[in-house]
């Protein structure tokens, strides 16, 4: 099935409007952002930039090197919704942080993804098990050893690091999803890291809808 995305770039007839008094500038400017009221706790979200970058250049070669096609080794950055605009991620620096995913607009295209048949709270749980890591370290190693895998074509280089309790930004979802609910992704890998592009093309999740408001003056 065609994925679901949001994109600045084809923002189509809006479902509303609202009114929102704090807004970075460019976001105001842009005069659109997305329906936040469609997502749940939980919620898996894929970025990926609108405008090529080195480093999204670099991610994407290494995920179509694993086999990935063009479509899931697009995406470059996951994170995990929480409630109102706020998300938990993992980035070079600080680490495990949050921060309003207003920011990211308009210059990122994003799509969401959820995990069907949950329940509520384990959709809440789901949240607040990645949010347990605060302030956990990013792992630069593994992100040196997706570089390696480049390189080398092999993942044994990789699969042979420790990475001990620091992480990925895909792995920040894929851990909690696993210890809520107890089963793995379709597809994911337990042997080697789990890159956005694995939960990209996982099966075990599906598309959610998400349309965009139009942000009154």
């Amino acid at each position: 099935m065609p994925q679901v995305v949001i994109d600045p770039d084809h923002v189509g007839a809006p479902v509303g409007e609202v009114s929102r008094p704090i807004l970075p500038e460019r976001v105001r400017r842009f005069g659109f952002i997305p329906d936040l009221d469609a997502l749940s706790p939980g919620d898996l979200i894929l970025f990926r930039d609108r405008s090529s970058t080195l480093v999204g250049r670099a991610i994407a070669s290494v995920q179509r090197a694993d086999g990935f096609s063009d479509e899931h080794s697009a995406w470059t950055h996951v994170a995990i919704f929480l409630y109102d605009d706020f998300i938990v991620e993992a980035v070079p620096w600080p680490g495990i942080r949050t921060r309003s995913i207003y920011s990211d607009f308009p210059g990122r295209i994003m799509r969401v993804r959820r995990a069907p048949g949950l329940e509520e709270r384990e959709r809440y749980r789901i949240a607040l098990r990645a949010l347990r890591n605060l302030g956990a370290r990013y792992s630069l190693l593994s992100a040196l050893g997706l570089g390696w895998r480049t390189l080398t074509s092999s993942w044994d280089a990789v699969a042979s690091v420790s990475f001990g309790p620091a992480v990925i930004c895909s792995k920040v979802y894929y851990d909690a999803h696993f210890e809520i609910t107890r089963r793995g992704l379709r597809n994911c890998p337990v042997d080697r890291p789990v890159t956005p592009a694995h939960l990209s093309a996982t099966s075990d999740l599906d598309d959610v809808h998400v349309g965009w408001l139009r942000v009154s003056t």
